[in-house]
């Protein structure tokens, strides 16, 4: 039951940071409550997937090709424009993850066995990362003004 909990308590944020920068960078109108929800059935999704035992990052690549898809049908951009969105929003969570990460362990001495093997830790240090992607979210779609309204 923990587990379960910590896994929503950071992959909720993050879905709903990976969708909203999505949305962003292909100029599409971000719709807080509606992407929230999704967010909250894209982390459902995801556990679901991972709780069947597939191969490591079977689960990734599954909600990120969704994501590809919705944000493709909701905002009425091309599948090809989706996936480039997609990919970058991508490399960016990879990249801040690392960084995270990285910076953790060259900060605290830790090693990656003895944080994963702390659940509620491992959990609680994905959350920058998750919070910094609704923040890029919110500063991309400031800064590149929405042309597409997106959930309609």
């Amino acid at each position: 039951m923990k587990e379960t909990l910590l896994f929503f308590m950071q992959g909720i944020p993050e879905m709903t940071g990976v969708i909203a920068l999505c949305f962003a960078i292909a100029k599409v109108q971000i719709k807080w409550i509606q992407t929230l929800l999704v967010g909250v059935g894209a982390a459902i999704l995801s556990y679901t997937i991972q709780s069947l035992s597939f191969f490591f990052g079977f689960h990734t690549f599954i909600i990120l090709f969704l994501v590809m898809l919705f944000v493709a049908r909701v905002g009425q951009i091309s599948i090809f424009k989706s996936f480039f969105v997609t990919s970058i929003v991508t490399i960016v969570l990879g990249m801040l993850e690392f960084s995270i990460n990285s910076l953790y362990f060259w900060l605290s001495g830790d090693t990656p066995h003895d944080t994963v093997s702390n659940e509620t830790f491992w959990a609680m240090l994905g959350m920058p990362q998750a919070i910094i992607m609704v923040f890029l979210a919110i500063i991309v779609s400031i800064i590149i003004k929405p042309d597409k309204k997106g959930f309609e």
